[in-house]
């Protein structure tokens, strides 16, 4: 779902000049720009799940029946034993010194090159057969991530749900959840499932294990007289194409540009729940492709209380908070994690990540195909600006988080010994949480 979703968002700036961000959030109003993108209803795999059906019987018939070579072999057998003698294998033998021993006064070959005939599969054509089966099952994985999308669940609308009791879903689960199933795409789950299926047992079988012995085919398949002529191999040779030509239709995402893309995502997003929570864009950027290096540099916004500067760049949000009115500025850095093959670094209060994070105080997974993944990052977005009403005169000596009077007057704000949470007052009735704990005991969670 996530890469799925993330692609569709690139999409919406693929044929589009620049625009600042203001334009982008006005479209978003008007229903014209989306962060919440179902990935299940815009890919059509009908055309992919008729083209890999109707190849699957040549797949089937080719790993029963492959198109073998004879390949002519000399073999040394004992002189006695041998049933093949060639004229080739005589000269063989007779050009040998080590076959010859001594016997009776008489110089007699103990063995002798022998012609054997034996089935070679390892030609160019079954090469590329063994190569299309995986790349089969590797092209499948995308239009299954878009069916699975949906046909809607409890703990995929709720990535946090192993870490919930059941009072805390039963407060949080959307009521229309389940109605935005697709029938549509749950037909296609099952087509796809089967088809997946069918690559499984071929994987299994004989052809695909004797074949992955030999060299991997790499590149693009060329015309030969065996994908000319024969039909099984004909329609093998024609998916291929059709799956090179499907694949480009799609603009798969890179590891580098999802880098970009996600960056983008996070960026404007957050911008949008600013802007949500009441801030106005004060200095804008232009925004055209976000597929390579996207950045925002001094991006600001700004309340009554806060001027907000923004900077991203792929794999990073800085996010500097000062409040003019005190004097006082805090320093946010969110780090974007894509490679779920990578560790989260340590530089960062917080982890927004294309994948599944672990339940903390600090990490959040946040994908385009998750609405309630979205409302993760606007926590993260009010946790910098996180401000109530709350009078002066008792949260100055009684912790306004856990209630402990363990207090510390620091001048321009407040910390707790017992809890370490931190605020400052912007009057005597509105205060500014800068920091606190909640799941201290899994790690450091800080706000």
């Amino acid at each position: 779902m996530s890469v799925a979703s993330l692609e569709k968002f690139n999409k919406q700036f693929e044929h589009t000049g620049p625009r600042t961000v203001s334009e982008i959030l006005a479209e978003e109003r008007a229903g014209s720009f989306a962060f919440y993108i179902p990935t299940a209803d815009k890919l059509d795999t009908a055309s992919l799940v008729d083209r890999i059906e109707a190849c699957i019987p040549s797949l089937i018939s080719i790993a029963q029946s492959p198109h073998i070579v004879l390949k002519d072999e000399y073999k040394q057998v004992r002189t006695e034993k041998a049933a093949n003698l060639t004229p080739q294998g005589i000269r063989m033998t007779a050009k040998d010194p080590k076959l010859w021993k001594m016997k009776d006064g008489k110089l007699r070959p103990e063995y002798v090159y022998s012609k054997s005939r034996e089935d070679e599969y390892n030609t160019y054509e079954n090469r590329v057969v063994r190569a299309l089966i995986d790349k089969i099952v590797r092209f499948l994985n995308l239009p299954l991530e878009y069916a699975k999308d949906g046909v809607k669940n409890l703990y995929e609308a709720y990535f946090q749900h192993s870490a919930l009791n059941k009072f805390d879903l039963v407060k949080l689960i959307d009521a229309d959840l389940y109605k935005a199933s697709d029938p549509r795409s749950f037909n296609d789950y099952k087509k796809l499932f089967y088809l997946r299926g069918k690559l499984a047992q071929l994987r299994s079988g004989a052809f695909y294990k004797t074949m992955s012995q030999f060299p991997l085919f790499t590149g693009r398949p060329e015309v030969t007289n065996l994908f000319l002529h024969n039909p099984d191999y004909r329609n093998c040779f024609r998916l291929w194409l059709f799956l090179d030509e499907f694949n480009a239709g799609l603009s798969l995402l890179s590891q580098e540009e999802q880098r970009s893309v996600y960056c983008a995502f996070i960026s404007l997003a957050m911008i949008s729940a600013y802007v949500q929570l009441g801030f106005r864009i004060e200095t804008d950027a232009s925004v055209g492709k976000i597929d390579e290096n996207f950045s925002l540099k001094g991006f600001v916004l700004t309340n009554e209380w806060f001027k907000v500067t923004l900077h991203a760049e792929p794999g990073r949000i800085e996010v500097l908070v000062q409040c003019p009115k005190i004097r006082a500025q805090q320093t946010t850095v969110i780090e974007l994690h894509t490679n779920i093959a990578e560790q989260y670094g340590k530089d960062n209060q917080f982890v927004v990540s294309l994948h599944r994070t672990d339940y903390n105080d600090r990490a959040a997974c946040v994908v385009p195909g998750n609405k309630n993944s979205l409302k993760d990052l606007e926590s993260i977005v009010r946790c910098t600006v996180f401000t109530f009403e709350a009078k002066r005169e008792i949260y100055d000596r009684l912790c306004l988080i856990c209630g402990s009077n363990a207090l510390e007057d620091k001048d321009y704000f407040y910390r707790c010994d017992d809890c370490g949470a931190v605020y400052c007052f912007l009057d005597d009735e509105h205060v500014w949480v800068n920091q606190f704990n909640v799941l201290s005991d899994r790690g450091e969670g800080t706000l």
